[in-house]
């Protein structure tokens, strides 16, 4: 039970009360032996006795008298304690260790609560709800300050948790150049001493004050917040004129101790920008002290009086005002980085009036502006970002190495590995802010593709009042990094060829690619998706871009085959619907019968970097939803060709008359489908293809290509009906009752033909009529209604031609109607 204990029990207990004594901690010794107890690596401790004093030693910076428990560490190691060593580990586990010890809480029961219907609040226990009320309050305390602490340790660099840095300014306040924080009392008097002693030791006192000593007639206040103004008591027995001078410098005293404060209230983790305003400063306290050494000489040969002594502070007073102006503007904010070059900034051209005060605060500004330069420069010359403390106004989201990132990366990359932080922009290079994210990310992404990148520019970036010398810098950098970008995806990088092979594939303008293909899949992909073998697929793709014109285009081998689990009406849908109340309705696939490969089917395409930041996955996804709409009403003028084919079979039989309105009804349903083909490729995606080429002639960076490719999707999508989700299902449902009328016929031509079933296929054709006519003037008055609220010629274009084909299908019926059934396929054109 006690493993390797060779103590007693009562002589454990002893030694380890007499070290929690020392240590002054709220551990109870029973708890901590049974600790011991339930511990089994005690016992086991195989440190040397150097390593132990190293924990003993760390024990002691959390003692509340590191000394007295170092020397009760001493005194029981002088005793050959047994076991002293795994005790002394033990207790740095329990006590600076919280992650891997916690020392379990006993449970409580709750306790009712008050004003509850159960318990009805009485006069006794107004003292127990005020208890409760403060001690509401200092758990809320805790809890901010607890928020603030994580804030801060966020910010401190990575190495810092492993130091263990003792709290200088609170074990050694003497330490501070500040007035200490206890008050000093007055502890003489100067009743009965002549006005001139009086002067002299006024003098005397205010030099140190100045200094921030307290003196023995002059003494400091305590202040309750670190960056209030400090008073003084002047001892009463001071005569009324000299207490009335000395009241008037005191706020050179009193200034001085704000930015003192400031400059110690300063850490290794507070940022590169305070650290170079900190030793900017402390530049200028240098000059200060250096007055107050003059001032003491010149006291001592005894030529100085108060008039004099306030003659000569006069200007200091001034400038240590401006100075505690800004520190206590920057302090009492928290402000950090590009936050406090806003101030310091504004500060300086608000003292345009004051010569002496904007002097000192465009050196402040200056210095502190360097570092935050430095990471700009770094920026807009390498694309790199060097911002140990997140001061710089753009942050750098990477989290891992871009090889080892999915495809669709590319997006975000563009979009969300680099943003800018609003409140870290200073406000002298506010309009600069897009011009200084590109021109680092257009860098960055030639670094990634493995180019060297060589500063053009050796002037270097300095603050100053007139914005036109660093904004010249910045413009200059800004037109090497966007022309250098725009020439290795054009050039280098084919992106010209790259949207040509999409074109080819992904619009259907490899036109015996597209035919071959289709005659190879048929099969296969009017199967079920379950049904369907992928890789049949994808060797069916590769035959048919061998045997086809596509075996000429460099990029035919970065094609893929994609099987989605969805169809597109309600891919369309569910992105329509996002921001939306039906948003949740499309989270999930809804229940829906099986579907085939042909409303699954899609093209995929490897892009590899850096054109993916063109051709991204959300590009690539705009051009899947072009293609599935064309796939699929190439589809249906397939079936339709098929009915076409069959119709020239019956002619030849005698009951070819039973088919006339059958075939009325398959032309104009071809006649519709050629013409929503022709409008989409002809009427919308060449235009907007042919305008895109030129507008890419034109460019001058990368972004402007984004623009113009992401234009042409979203006018090719609109204009193609796809972002109307009422249209969409129109013309849906327009081309299923194509399909279905398809499947009717050739399920009709097997069978048996009888006079009744003659009536019966008839009605059915006619019920097809109906039902094709009612869904193409559906997508008619859809189409009318958003062309006059949007003012668009192309879906005119579209109305017209699809009521001229209502009207020519009247005709048709009217003349297969006749006897001359056997020359109507010869008058009919086919579209």
């Amino acid at each position: 039970m006690y493993q390797n204990w060779i103590i007693p029990k009562i002589n454990m207990q002893s030694t380890i009360k007499e070290l929690l004594d020392a240590l002054g901690c709220n551990l109870e010794a029973d708890s901590v032996f049974d600790c011991i107890q339930n511990d089994p690596n005690y016992g086991n401790c195989n440190l040397s006795s150097k390593q132990v004093n190293e924990y003993a030693q760390r024990l002691a910076l959390k003692a509340s008298n590191a000394k007295a428990f170092l020397k009760k560490y001493e005194e029981l190691k002088n005793r050959n304690t047994d076991n002293l060593s795994d005790v002394i580990v033990l207790f740095y586990k329990l006590v600076c260790d919280e992650r891997k010890a916690k020392i379990p809480k006993p449970k409580v029961a709750p306790k009712p609560i008050l004003g509850d219907n159960k318990h009805q609040i009485t006069k006794e226990d107004l003292p127990q709800i005020k208890d409760k009320l403060l001690k509401a309050v200092d758990e809320s305390k805790k809890l901010v300050m607890k928020s603030f602490e994580e804030k801060e340790s966020r910010l401190q660099p990575t190495w810092y948790s492993s130091l263990d840095l003792p709290n200088w300014q609170k074990d050694h306040p003497a330490m501070s150049w500040d007035f200490p924080k206890d008050p000093v009392p007055i502890i003489s008097s100067l009743a009965g001493i002549p006005i001139a002693s009086q002067e002299n030791i006024l003098i005397d006192e205010l030099l140190y004050i100045f200094y921030g000593v307290p003196g023995n007639y002059i003494v400091h206040q305590p202040v309750k917040d670190t960056y209030d103004a400090r008073t003084f008591l002047i001892s009463e027995d001071v005569d009324d004129a000299l207490k009335q001078i000395v009241q008037q410098m005191l706020p050179l005293a009193s200034n001085y101790s704000i930015v003192r404060r400031f400059i110690e209230h300063c850490n290794m983790w507070s940022g590169q920008v305070l650290h170079a305003l900190v030793a900017a400063i402390e530049i200028l306290l240098k000059d200060y002290y250096t007055m107050i050494a003059q001032l003491e000489t010149e006291h001592m040969t005894g030529s100085l009086s108060l008039q004099k002594l306030w003659y000569f502070v006069l200007p200091t007073m001034h400038t240590m005002q401006v100075l505690a102006a800004i520190v206590t503007k920057i302090g009492k904010s928290e402000l950090r980085g590009g936050a406090v070059l806003t101030v310091l900034h504004d500060k300086t051209n608000t003292l345009m009036g004051d010569a002496r005060a904007q002097e000192i605060s465009l050196f402040l500004t200056e210095r502190a502006c360097r570092p935050y330069l430095n990471v700009l420069d770094q920026w807009i010359h390498k694309g790199t970002i060097v911002d140990p403390f997140q001061e710089f106004m753009i942050e750098d989201n990477e989290l891992i190495n871009k090889e080892e990132l999915p495809v669709d990366y590319s997006a975000d990359y563009w979009e969300k590995r680099y943003c800018i932080q609003s409140d870290r922009v200073p406000k002298f290079l506010d309009k600069f802010t897009d011009i200084i994210l590109r021109t680092g990310k257009y860098l960055n992404v030639i670094s990634q593709c493995g180019k060297s990148i060589s500063k053009t520019n050796t002037d270097e970036i300095k603050y100053s009042l007139r914005e036109q010398n660093y904004g010249a810098i910045i413009q200059k950098a800004y037109a090497f990094a966007s022309k250098s970008l725009l020439e290795l995806l054009l050039k280098e990088y084919d992106l010209m060829g790259r949207l040509k092979s999409v074109k080819n594939y992904f619009l259907m303008s490899q036109g015996d690619f597209i035919v071959q293909f289709m005659d190879a899949t048929d099969q296969e992909l009017s199967k079920k998706i379950d049904d369907i073998i992928p890789s049949k697929l994808e060797s069916l793709l590769g035959l048919c871009l061998r045997l086809s014109a596509a075996s000429h285009d460099p990029y035919n081998e970065d094609m893929r085959v994609e099987l989605l689990p969805y169809d597109l009406q309600f891919q369309m849908f569910k992105i329509l619907s996002i921001e939306t109340e039906e948003e949740e309705e499309y989270k999930h696939n809804k229940d829906c019968p099986p579907l085939t490969g042909i409303e699954t089917f899609s093209f995929g395409m490897e892009v590899k970097w850096p054109v993916s930041l063109v051709l991204n996955h959300k590009a690539i996804a705009c051009y899947q939803m072009i293609f599935r709409h064309l796939f699929y009403c190439k589809h249906v003028e397939r079936l339709l060709c098929k009915v076409w084919l069959y119709n020239k079979v019956v002619k030849r039989f005698s009951e070819a008359r039973l088919y006339a309105d059958a075939f009325a009804l398959r032309q104009r349903m071809l006649s519709c489908i050629q013409h929503l083909q022709y409008y989409m490729c002809v009427e919308v995606i060449e235009p907007s293809w042919c305008q895109l080429i030129q507008s890419l002639d034109k460019v001058h960076n990368v972004d402007e290509v984004l623009e113009r490719h992401n234009d042409f999707l979203e006018s090719c999508l609109g204009d193609c009906m796809l972002t109307n989700p009422q249209l969409l299902k129109a013309v849906t449902t327009l081309c299923l009752v194509c399909v279905q009328f398809c499947s009717f016929i050739q399920e009709a031509g097997c069978g048996t033909t009888t006079s009744s079933s003659a009536d019966s296929f008839s009605r059915s054709v006619s019920r097809y009529g109906l039902r094709f006519t009612a869904a193409l003037l559906s997508v008619l008055a859809i189409i009318d209604r958003n062309a006059r609220d949007n003012n668009t010629n192309k879906l005119l274009n579209i109305s017209a031609r699809l009521n001229f084909n209502t009207y020519y299908a009247k005709q048709l019926e009217k003349f297969c109607s006749d006897d001359k059934l056997l020359d109507c396929e010869k008058k009919t054109p086919s579209s």
